[in-house]
Formats: C-alpha cells, sequence, structure tokens
C-alpha cells in the first residue's frame, strides 16, 4: 500500500545500510591491523587463549636472555679457572725443578719467590673474576657452591630453573694456603658515652659472632654497662670499654666459647677470630642487640632513636665502615703453607699442586656441564617461542585472503544499500504527484 507518512522501504533500506557499513568497518579495521580478534566480542574465548600464549612468548624470550647471560657467566668463570690451571701447572714445572737434586737450597729460594708469588695470583685471578661486580671464584657470590648456587628461570613458569653453581678457587679452597678471619678494630681512643649511674644506668650489648671454616656459627652477647664503668661516674671512656673487654672473666670465658679473642692496645680494640674458628670461609662480625641496647646518650648520628640505631650504636664505640649498616662483619684471608725451599718441601708441593689441578679439572668440568645445559635449554626456548608464535597466529591473525572477499562484498552491499535508500527516498516524492 503505496503511503506517504511512513516510508517502510527508506527505514529498511537504511537499515541494511547501517549493517552492511559495520561489516564494512569490521572488515577494514581486520586488514589495517592484521588481526583476526579486534575486540573482545569478536571471539572471547580466542583473546583469553592468546593473551595467555602472548605472555607466555614474552617470559619466554626473557628466559632466553636468562640462558645467554648464564651461559656468560659461566664462560667467565671457566675463564678464570683456566687461568687458575696455567698457573698450577707452572707451579708444578717449579715444583718438579725444586725437587730436583741438580739444584741447591739457594737456587731453590729463588724458585720459592716465584712459587709464592703465583699461589697470590691465584687468589687475584678468583676475585678478579667478575661478572655484573660479582667475584665469581673467590666464594663470596650468590653462585656460589657452598652457598647452594643460584637459580635462573629458563622457562615461562618459575618452576622451570637451572641452578649455577660455581665452586670456590681460591689458593685455601685449593690447600695450598691456609686461611684466618680478619681483625674488625675500633678507635676508642676519644669515646665518652654518659650511661647513668645506679640503678637509672642504661647499657649497650654487643652481639659477637663468629663462624668457622665447617660453616658452625656461634655468637655471645656482651653488655657495656655499669659493670665496666669502673669509676662509676656514670661515663664509659674508651680506656674503661678496653679494659673490661678483655679483662673481665665472665666477658672473656663468653668471648672464648665464641672463638673470639679481643686485644686493646693504645686505644685500639682489636676483635679477631680464635684458632679454632679460622679457615677461608671464616667470618667474624659486630652487631647491636637493639631490643637490649638503652640510653639516648647512644644516638650517635642524632636521629633521635637508639633502639633501631645500631649503626649509630657501632659509630659512638668507634667502628666505623664505608656505609650505614647495623653489623660490621670481615671473613677470612689466606697465607701460603707450602713452599719448594727444600727438596722434601718440594715433593710435599707436588702431591698439593696434583690435588689442586684435580679440583680446578673438576670445577671446570661442573661449569662445562651447566654450560652445556644452557645451550641446549637456549636451543628448547627457541622451538617453544617458534611454535606457541604460530599457535598464537592462528587464533589471532586475520586470514587476509577471506577478509578481503568479505570487505568486497560488504562494500558491495553498502553501494546496494545506499542505492536503495535513495530509490525508497524518491518513492513518496513520486506519489506527491497523484495530489497534482
Amino acid at each position: 500500500m503505496p503511503v506517504i507518512s511512513t516510508n517502510t522501504a527508506a527505514n529498511s533500506a537504511v537499515r541494511y545500510l547501517n549493517i552492511n557499513a559495520a561489516d564494512q568497518s569490521a572488515s577494514l579495521s581486520k586488514l589495517a591491523s592484521g588481526s583476526r580478534i579486534t575486540q573482545a566480542a569478536d571471539d572471547a574465548a580466542g583473546l583469553a587463549i592468546s593473551t595467555r600464549i602472548s605472555s607466555d612468548i614474552a617470559t619466554l624470550n626473557q628466559a632466553a636472555t636468562n640462558a645467554t647471560q648464564a651461559v656468560s657467566v659461566l664462560q667467565t668463570a671457566d675463564g678464570g679457572a683456566s687461568n687458575i690451571s696455567d698457573i698450577l701447572e707452572r707451579m708444578k714445572t717449579l715444583a718438579t725443578q725444586s725437587a730436583s737434586g741438580t739444584v741447591t737450597d739457594s737456587e731453590r729460594t729463588y724458585i720459592d719467590a716465584e712459587f709464592q708469588e703465583l699461589i697470590e695470583q691465584i687468589d687475584t685471578i678468583a676475585t678478579g673474576t667478575r661478572f655484573n661486580g660479582e667475584s665469581l671464584l673467590d666464594g663470596t657470590s650468590d653462585f656460589d657452591t657452598t652457598a647452594g648456587g643460584t637459580e635462573i628461570v629458563v622457562g615461562s613458569s618459575a618452576d622451570d630453573t637451572i641452578k649455577v653453581s660455581i665452586d670456590e678457587l681460591t689458593s685455601s679452597a685449593l690447600d695450598l694456603s691456609t686461611s684466618s678471619a680478619n681483625d674488625i678494630t675500633a678507635d676508642l681512643s676519644s669515646v665518652s658515652i654518659g650511661i647513668g649511674q645506679g640503678a637509672s644506668a642504661t647499657q649497650i650489648v654487643l652481639t659477637i659472632g663468629s663462624t668457622d671454616d665447617s660453616g658452625t656459627a656461634t655468637s655471645v652477647n656482651v653488655t657495656l654497662g655499669a659493670s665496666a664503668d669502673t669509676d662509676g661516674d656514670g661515663v664509659l671512656t674508651g680506656e674503661e670499654i678496653g679494659d673490661f673487654l678483655t679483662s673481665d672473666a665472665t666477658t672473656t670465658a663468653a668471648l672464648t666459647a665464641a672463638n673470639v679473642s679481643m686485644t686493646y692496645s693504645n686505644g685500639t680494640l682489636t676483635v679477631s677470630n680464635s684458632s679454632e674458628a679460622t679457615g677461608s670461609s671464616s667470618a667474624l662480625s659486630i652487631g647491636v642487640d637493639t631490643t637490649a641496647t638503652t640510653g639516648t646518650t647512644f644516638d650517635a648520628d642524632a636521629d633521635g632513636t637508639v633502639a633501631a640505631d645500631a649503626d649509630g650504636v657501632l659509630k659512638a664505640l668507634g667502628f666505623t665502615s664505608d656505609a650505614s649498616q647495623s653489623t660490621i662483619s670481615t671473613v677470612g684471608s689466606g697465607t701460603s703453607n707450602i713452599d719448594v725451599t727444600t727438596q722434601d718441601n718440594a715433593t710435599t708441593a707436588l702431591e698439593a699442586i696434583d690435588a689442586a689441578i684435580d679440583k680446578v679439572s673438576a670445577a671446570r668440568a661442573s661449569i662445562g656441564a651447566q654450560e652445556s645445559r644452557f645451550e641446549f635449554s637456549s636451543e628448547s626456548i627457541a622451538t617453544s617461542i617458534e611454535n606457541l608464535s604460530a599457535a598464537n597466529s592462528a587464533i589471532t591473525d586475520v586470514d587476509v585472503a577471506s577478509e578481503e572477499a568479505k570487505l568486497a562484498s560488504a562494500e558491495v552491499k553498502v553501494q546496494a544499500a545506499v542505492a536503495a535508500a535513495s530509490s525508497a527516498n524518491d518513492m513518496t516524492q513520486n506519489l506527491l504527484k497523484l495530489l497534482q
């Protein structure tokens, strides 16, 4: 029925025009982005899967970098170990020369001079073989075998790890020298700390710890309070502190039990490991029991606190450090215990060097095995990235040929809808001619 008040044909043409225009826009978006999913409504499940796969790919790319860096760490360590192996080879040559009856003790002295320098060079290389600022062969890094090594993430999960562990190759670890902990000193010459008198007297409580070469740790708390204030004036002087720590029977007995000794001379307090707690892995530390330390007079850095200000207490007692810290610690250092100054010593040295060569060889074998594992892991990661990328492409990438066909169809439909809408609009004008 022809009418002029409601143009049903035009409404229908416009509705289809909107549908076809939306299809055209969607096809253009997909072709322009290269993705089949430009909004969640296109494929909600596919988008969720693709997002997870994309995150795995990004993680694997970082894992590949991690594996490459781990190989670099191992290669750096192996380079240092190789140099130490060369040094041991030269030391064995020198020991063999000295063990021969064709040289005199005078000449052996000259040979030993080089021999001792080479032992020191082993420690220099062990400390100087660094990666990202960490020494790899001196037992101080997180990669050290005795510390359990370090886990490297080589997959898309935090559980996908490979442990890197590197043996210590210092002269002491190779049994070419003996070691003891370095001393910790405090300058007590100008120390003066008010602690009050009588029942109101306050106190400083030091925690002194010692670790021997086997890893056995002991510690003891030492209290500096009224008992150390020998003149009873409520002020602890450096001399009073030094005398108390080195002469009070209870304190020295506790220190001895913790394998620690103290000496005081000319205003300097020296804290050392006793002979029972020496070795390349030995350690010595001095901290403050902040829960037991009382008194605002110990606030050396004037920040208004004492209980949480261990560094301020240590500095007030004359201990110094390069940075603010709550504990001052030191680890073992070594001195040579083998030489080639006599024929018998040279023979003994040959046995020690052979054992050291075996240890270095074992360490390098371990490094090589780990390096090989990381290289295979890198290949596996590359394969996973390739396969996941292909899977993600199947989900998200647009089929250009198919989408181009859809676009062409939508364009034709849009043109047809525009023509139909135009024709529908002309229909009412034609109906008006009947009124003329």
